[in-house]
């Protein structure tokens, strides 16, 4: 695509579209970077590559979030070809402490606790969805709806949450999520599933057995947003 100039009075059209529409493209791209500087960045060339792009009244909520995500895309690709010439740093205790909380709060921002724990072990883990309706005892269809909602809440930035944020169930699935995400295994989530009343007529009451070879991590954070 070939970016033209702004024109000079185009300014205050672009400028009113920033102040309504920015705050929202930062958080969907804040969400999608994992953390504020990479989100940052992203938002401000996903609104240049509108602004020079298109006429101002085209610019929409959904053209923004469009551009971001091709973005994204554009820069994962990148980092994955760098990552085959040359091997990454492991990251610091502290940056994956952070990352992972990060990737959980947006998680309990966005879905139910049932949606987040399903997406956590879909996306983080690498479960089936039959393993989860397992794990779960529910129906594979019931897993395969929670994450088509999960996915669409996600990607549409959608501020819902779950109806017990705040509440101490949802501090100590977060806690259970955060430390999933850090170990790169689930295990004491698994294991802490029949505890947890809304998820209670979902879970199974045995032990988890372990599931080593599920437990892997894309780079600089276990979940993707990816549909």
């Amino acid at each position: 695509m070939v970016m033209k100039q702004v024109e000079a009075d185009q300014v205050p059209a672009l400028a009113e579209k920033a102040d309504e529409m920015y705050p929202a493209l930062q958080r969907y791209s804040r969400f999608l970077a994992r953390n504020s500087w990479d989100g940052d960045d992203l938002a401000q060339e996903a609104f240049l590559r509108a602004a020079s792009s298109y006429e101002p009244e085209r610019v929409s909520q959904a053209l923004l979030k469009k551009i971001a995500y091709n973005c994204w895309v554009d820069v994962t690709r990148k980092r994955k070809k760098e990552q085959l010439e040359e091997a990454p740093e492991p990251i610091r205790n502290e940056e994956k402490q952070y990352v992972s909380s990060e990737a959980v709060e947006k998680l309990l921002e966005c879905l139910t606790l049932k949606q987040a724990v399903i997406y956590a072990l879909k996306e983080g883990f690498q479960y089936t969805s039959k393993e989860i309706a397992g794990l779960m005892q529910t129906t594979e269809f019931a897993v395969k709806s929670a994450l088509s909602r999960a996915r669409k809440q996600l990607q549409s930035d959608a501020d819902t949450g779950s109806p017990d944020t705040g509440s101490e169930e949802a501090a100590f699935v977060a806690r259970l999520l955060v430390k999933s995400l850090q170990e790169e295994d689930p295990g004491c989530l698994l294991r802490a599933l029949p505890m947890l009343p809304s998820l209670k007529s979902l879970s199974v009451h045995a032990e988890p057995k372990p599931c080593h070879h599920r437990r892997q991590s894309p780079p600089q954070c276990t979940l993707s947003i990816a549909a």
